[in-house]
């Protein structure tokens, strides 16, 4: 709250630079021209993947072209890629330092981050570019403040005196400092700064918060309702307000502040888009992740067919566990944009969870035919079709994406392990267990992997003891997960350790285990080999009305015994 409203020249200064191009960059010939307006093309319709490879080749043509760096940084700043943006604008300013809004970039970038002592700096350069600018003098000394370097602040306010004369900003800008200084803020005081600063949104919204880290409450709302009376529609002072009743532990009003703010066209969407991923958190707190879902929804009024907006909306539905609902988010935000890669994946992850193959395999084909260097999508792509039972066009895919991402462990783990299924489908095992000890040895933590490879060793009844070892130290780093706990007693079971089976097999019917036909059928056959036939064969008819119809199991019901 505090740099946000000291800073609030500065929000003015980015929202022009935004509105204004630096100089054009070096048309040295007519490709150059071509692609630099071919980038600004995409980048005004948000295309940003393509407009970056606009301006990439540029550099490729002119690899000290000032302002084709300043686009980049505009590009990565956007997607808030803030250390491409702050390499790329470093560029612009080392072979441009004359260029005042390169270094409004700068500034805007710093602020974002909160560095200070670069603001400093850039303040210096754009003092030294633009003397005459009043602004820059109190956005220096506003960043002085928020180091806590007070005497540096007042000797910028005394060089400002010295160039522009006294004026009531300046006073009231000194009077902030002395207020904030003091321990405690009299009446009196007060009520002269409301008076003599009646005008002065900002410089309140910076003296309430300073009021609310001293614990002066009375004072701080005092200051937010007086600033509220003057700018009713300014959600700057929504903000504060949200600010100062969640620290009066007033939820309400805090909701209810927040939501006027939220309610604001005027306030940005990325702004909103912070806070909504503040709230929401982990999901942890069902509340949170309601009172983010609502904020979104009102953010959405405001801006509908914001993509980046739509996929938050579509990232809290997911975390929510509303699978079928964030899957239609999603491919409304690709309606809007196809350009967001991450919206992509998550359309893939869904539609392979919720078992649609077929439209997870046209969905990877299309966002390859965009993103074709992402190795990712080829594994998933690979996943649909095997689970579609298209294994030669799966292992097709699987070898892209084998060569796509090499520097990829964890990635190249999954692949493997997808390739291993593949091979048992096609009864290869040493193939697959070739492809499986790969996986494992590039990702010995990953405890499902190991888990799944232990559940084929055990089906193929291959290599049981190494079975029992992959399961082992999966269960030992998760003793409540209900599958491993299954592949646990189903391998102890082909090893004929059928005492040591039963307790894995009640774990795994345990909470979401409790209605899976598969486990239930292992513990059925379990308690037949331990001597308990009749609960065995309850067992084995509660795996049948779960959805198990495999022929092995009507048999071992019909003939009340257990079948290999």
């Amino acid at each position: 709250m505090k740099q946000r409203s000291l800073l609030l020249s500065l929000l003015l200064a980015g929202a022009a630079a935004a509105a204004q191009q630096p100089v054009n960059p070096k048309l040295d010939s007519t490709e150059v021209k071509t692609l630099f307006f071919a980038g600004l093309r995409e980048k005004l319709n948000e295309n940003y993947s393509k407009a970056g490879e606009s301006f990439q080749k540029i550099l490729t043509l002119d690899p000290n072209n000032a302002a084709v760096y300043y686009e980049i940084a505009s590009l990565n700043y956007r997607q808030n890629k803030l250390q491409e943006a702050e390499a790329a604008i470093k560029k612009s300013v080392a072979l441009d330092a004359n260029n005042l809004w390169y270094w409004k970039m700068m500034a805007e970038l710093y602020k974002r981050k909160g560095d200070m002592g670069g603001l400093i700096n850039v303040f210096n350069e754009l003092i030294r570019l633009s003397p005459d600018n009043d602004a820059f003098y109190y956005d220096k000394g506003n960043a002085y403040l928020l180091l806590g370097k007070t005497t540096e602040a007042f000797r910028t306010y005394d060089e400002l005196e010295k160039k522009f004369g006294v004026s009531k900003a300046l006073i009231q800008a000194r009077q902030r400092i002395d207020l904030g200084n003091k321990k405690t803020a009299t009446k009196a005081e007060m009520e002269n700064m409301l008076s003599a600063g009646a005008d002065d949104v900002p410089g309140m919204l910076d003296l309430s918060q300073t009021m609310v880290e001293k614990g002066q409450m009375e004072n701080a709302v005092l200051l937010l309702k007086k600033a509220k009376s003057i700018s009713p529609e300014n959600y700057e002072i929504d903000l504060a307000l949200a600010d100062y009743y969640q620290n009066t532990k007033n939820s309400n009003e805090a909701g209810l502040a927040l939501r006027t703010a939220f309610a604001n066209p005027e306030m940005p969407t990325q702004r909103k888009g912070k806070i909504i991923l503040m709230i929401a958190g982990t999901a942890k707190n069902n509340a949170h992740l309601e009172e983010a879902i609502t904020l979104t929804k009102l953010a959405l009024e405001s801006s509908a067919n914001d993509p980046n907006m739509m996929a938050l909306y579509g990232d809290l539905l997911y975390q929510k566990g509303d699978l079928s609902d964030a899957l239609q988010q999603y491919q409304e935000v690709l309606k809007v944009s196809d350009q967001l890669y991450p919206v992509w994946e998550r359309v893939l992850t869904i539609q392979n969870n919720l078992g649609k193959y077929k439209d997870a395999a046209k969905s990877g084909e299309e966002a390859l035919g965009i993103f074709p260097n992402q190795g990712i999508l080829y594994y998933y792509l690979a996943f649909a079709l095997h689970r579609d039972q298209q294994n030669v066009e799966a292992m097709t895919n699987i070898k892209a994406a084998l060569q796509m991402d090499g520097d990829n462990p964890a990635l190249q783990a999954l692949i493997f392990a997808l390739q291993g299924e593949i091979f048992l489908d096609e009864q290869k095992f040493s193939e697959a267990n070739t492809a499986f000890d790969k996986a494992v040895k590039l990702a010995p933590k990953n405890y499902l992997l190991l888990n799944n490879y232990a559940f084929y060793l055990a089906l193929s009844n291959q290599d049981l003891a190494k079975a029992e070892d992959l399961v082992a130290k999966a269960a030992a780093a998760m003793p409540g997960n209900t599958s491993v706990a299954d592949t646990y007693a189903l391998v102890l079971l082909k090893r004929g350790k059928y005492e040591a089976a039963k307790p894995w097999a009640e774990i795994a019917i345990q909470h979401d285990g409790a209605g899976n036909g598969l486990y239930l059928e292992h513990y059925g056959d379990i308690l037949f080999l331990t001597g308990e036939r009749e609960a065995a064969l309850v067992q084995w008819q509660k795996a049948k009305a779960a959805g198990n119809d495999s022929p092995n199991l009507n048999r071992k019901i019909n003939e009340k015994k257990y079948i290999k």
